[in-house]
């Protein structure tokens, strides 16, 4: 192949070739050979040249590269509880001779198809190759989630020539969404495996309790609880509640239908500050076949009191709406605004556990007050902007220092500071924090004092600065906040338009109120964690050192003892840029109390603390397996549904889809002479054999 103009040199290159061959002939010195040993040399010197000169037409040679991709066949096996909580013998089948009859199908399928093993049920987890599901499947899942399954798929093997799937369950989907409406992003036969028992047994069970997680000390707290029974018509039962060892009758429940729901309202106190354990039981039936779901166990975080916030602001803005609904989301919090014009309206400034101050102080007046927030040593947030009165507030004497070289704005970009340490954002924060709208700043030096804590960096334009956007310090128990910039209101609203949702900006600024607002006194060692994790979350702990000067350190090793149910486990934490942080993964249901310790400059320093893991109890609380839906599901994509004792069925419902089969890729490659090797090997030989007949026939 030729360019359109590389076409007209090559009858140029043959003549050029040809005309050297024909001197060559005529050459005084080749008279000396015979005719025929002429004719050989030309031609050789011809196609010597030829082949030389020809490249410099840079041909190419179209390759052309043909490969089968076999179809892929993703093998699913439900590793859920669900799966076993039925007849002893089902039981029994499932885990023995239905995870060799399931392994033999997918061993068999490979001869023919790319196969993929996998196991699911919170999560899903590809099955290593040199494994089978006879030693992978223990049918120990919490909960089963059929949107993450789908999405799992579609995401790492759609582009593989995805043609079947696999899918052995009991249809029973405890979190995510109804498995018929998620399959969207897959398009291929679902083939099912119905286990389980789809039975309408005998049972009454707790279905849900809807309360609040928080709840303030000797207040009321609602609670609903949704109490369900199947073919138990005429039978009675009883609710009862039990707190702090002490069990109460609720109510009698009278079951008058086969198909019978009812939602009982209960009203509770909280009596005791800190995690409170509730748990509602209910009496069992005569001939029940499932007990597990009598039980239902929930935790309550019991606080003293919900901590005010005061939005101070020198005049209405969109910021004060944007603090407000924030503040508003969290019930541990309630917040309050007003105007300098309207602080006669507030009584008693100390009740206030923080006070926010929007463009202030910007009169003397406004300066005087301020100071009085700090002399009673009441956590402050500063929102400096356009109004502030710069020189006035640098008279208050903070940890911040602004000197102004301009009277105009900057559009300070947010930049991340990934050292920060106080406390941590979830991934999707970070990510999104350098997509939010610029804050106005004033246009200044900025200089804060050596223990101040940078949360993000002003990014002006496109150059990076190590001025504060946001900030912290601390004088003694109290601490201050800076936000070096107004309409932090553009920050949800960007947000929503990105993921239509305020929750990554919600997150900065909850996060940044509950740092200032909180009063505990500071310790040099700190461990943060929550009082209460769900069974499917990593339960992760952060520890802060800090040495004399109350700077964050993270040189010596600091240890945990973690008890549960009176056994007692070691761990070390691991270390960050300048703090600490443990992954204890997800761990069993129940109360777990700690002691940290470290050792700095030949002081020891400790802390206790307890936390709860609370249950999920998703499988156990409906057991009837859903075929039905499975049924469907593999009729509205092409597929079929088998029983587990007709696995074997499934290969030859496979072979015999006519839609499954390999996809043949033909790829087309340009190459250029001049990197096939075959043709330099052409030009060697032509050339080495000139020299070696003339070497031969005694000439040279």
């Amino acid at each position: 192949m030729f360019t359109e103009y590389s076409l007209w040199f090559l009858p140029l290159i043959i003549l050029v070739s040809l005309g050297i061959s024909w001197l060559f002939y005529f050459f005084r010195k080749d008279k000396a050979y015979s005719q025929r040993q002429r004719y050989i040399l030309s031609t050789l010197r011809f196609l010597s040249l030829f082949l030389i000169l020809f490249l410099f037409l840079s041909p190419v040679k179209r390759v052309k590269h043909k490969t089968i991709e076999k179809p892929t066949i993703v093998v699913v096996q439900d590793n859920s509880s669900s799966i076993t909580y039925g007849k002893p013998s089902d039981s029994a089948f499932y885990r023995g001779e239905y995870l060799k009859k399931l392994a033999s199908l997918s061993h068999s399928l490979k001869r023919d198809y790319n196969v993929v093993n996998l196991s699911f049920g919170s999560t899903q987890q590809e099955i290593e190759k040199d494994k089978d599901f006879t030693n992978s499947i223990d049918y120990k899942d919490f909960a089963t989630d059929f949107s993450t399954l789908y999405s799992y798929i579609a995401e790492n093997y759609s582009s593989e020539n995805l043609s079947a799937i696999v899918l052995a369950s009991d249809g029973i989907n405890t979190q995510g969404g109804n498995m018929l409406n998620l399959n969207s992003e897959i398009s291929c036969p679902i083939y099912t495996i119905a286990m389980g028992d789809n039975r309408v047994k005998k049972d009454i069970r707790i279905s849900d309790v809807q309360y609040n997680k928080v709840a303030f000390l000797d207040n009321e707290y609602p609670l609903e609880i949704t109490i369900v029974a199947d073919k138990l018509k005429g039978k009675t039962s009883s609710l009862f509640i039990e707190k702090g060892g002490a069990r109460t009758l609720v109510k009698n429940i009278n079951i008058t239908e086969d198909d019978f729901s009812v939602t009982i309202p209960y009203t509770s106190i909280a009596k005791k500050v800190g995690t409170e354990k509730v748990s509602f039981i209910l009496s069992t039936v005569d001939n029940e076949e499932n007990t597990i779901n009598n039980r239902k166990d929930i935790y309550v975080e019991v606080l003293d009191s919900k901590k005010k916030i005061l939005i101070l602001a020198s005049a209405p803005h969109p910021d004060i709406a944007a603090f407000k609904s924030v503040i508003e989301q969290n019930k541990n919090y309630e917040s309050q605004f007003a105007t300098m014009e309207d602080m006669s309206k507030v009584k008693d400034i100390s009740a206030y556990d923080m006070i926010i101050l929007h463009n202030l102080p910007n009169n003397t007046n406004s300066t005087n007050i301020v100071k009085n927030f700090m002399d009673k040593d009441i956590p402050l947030l500063f929102v400096i902007g356009q109004n502030t009165n710069i020189a006035l507030f640098n008279s208050l004497k903070t940890s911040l220092y602004i000197t102004p070289l301009s009277s105009g704005t900057n559009q300070s970009i947010a930049s991340y500071n990934s050292s920060f340490s106080l406390f941590t954002m979830s991934e999707n924060c970070e990510n999104i924090i350098k997509n939010f709208p610029p804050l106005l700043s004033p246009i200044a030096k900025y200089s804060m004092a050596e223990n101040s804590n940078i949360l993000l960096y002003q990014k002006i334009g496109s150059v990076s600065t190590s001025y504060p956007l946001i900030a912290f310090s601390e004088n003694g128990n109290t601490k201050t906040g800076f936000i070096l910039g107004e309409n932090i209101w553009r920050w949800r609203v960007n947000n929503y338009l990105i993921n239509q949702t305020h929750e990554e900006s919600d997150e900065l600024i909850m996060k940044t109120l509950k740092l200032v607002a909180d009063k505990s006194a500071r310790s040099h060692f700190h461990i943060e964690y929550k009082e209460i994790y769900s069974q499917n979350e990593d339960i992760i702990l952060q520890a802060q050192l800090y040495n004399e000067n109350f700077e964050l350190v993270n040189t010596p090793e600091v240890e945990i003892l973690l008890t549960h149910k009176n056994k007692t486990s070691k761990y070390t934490f691991g270390k960050t840029h300048n703090a600490y942080v443990l992954n204890l993964g997800k761990m069993d249901e129940g109360e777990y109390s700690f002691l940290a310790k470290t050792s700095m400059s030949n002081k020891n320093y400790t802390e206790k603390g307890a936390f709860v893991v609370s249950c999920i109890a998703l499988e156990q609380s409906d057991l009837r397996a859903k075929h039905n839906e499975l049924y469907t599901l593999s009729s509205s994509t092409g597929g079929s549904m088998v029983y587990p004792k007709d696995v074997e069925k499934l290969e030859k419902l496979i072979t015999n889809n006519q839609d499954i089969k390999p996809v043949i890729h033909l790829n087309i490659e340009n190459r250029r002479f001049i990197s096939l090797w075959w043709y330099w090997l052409l030009i060697i030989l032509s050339l080495g054999g000139e020299w070696f007949l003339r070497k031969y026939w005694g000439r040279i």
